[in-house]
């Protein structure tokens, strides 16, 4: 994982939530991605047509995807929030419209649970 500036958590052993995300133009399947709180995350992310970039600045995640060779990229869902995602290769004329979002969703047991 290339980080934006900011340090993702990392985590070690195995993740909780493994999920498929496809980038195709003009956009990034799912769009929204929900992950609990104090999750461990792995995204295989694949590409179906041409190079495209992961990118989720709140996360301090930027990974370029190659077509044909899925990319595995690994976060500690720490705070609960709307992180937006966005393509970050220009990939051509819809480029703009790859975005979406990953939400981390509060614990019942954390301390922004109700916020």
């Amino acid at each position: 994982m290339i980080g934006c500036g900011k340090k993702t958590p990392r985590y070690s052993g195995p993740p909780d939530t493994v999920l498929p995300v496809l980038m195709k133009k003009w956009e990034i399947v799912p769009r929204r991605i929900v992950v609990r709180q104090g999750a461990r995350v792995e995204l295989i992310v694949s590409s179906a047509d041409v190079e495209h970039g992961l990118a989720v600045p709140g996360l301090g995640i930027n990974e370029p995807i190659q077509p044909g060779k899925p990319a595995a990229i690994r976060f500690f869902a720490d705070k609960p929030g709307v992180y937006p995602m966005h393509c970050s290769i220009l990939c051509g004329r819809g480029h703009d419209q790859m975005t979406g979002a990953i939400v981390i969703e509060a614990s019942a047991l954390s301390p922004d649970a109700g916020q």
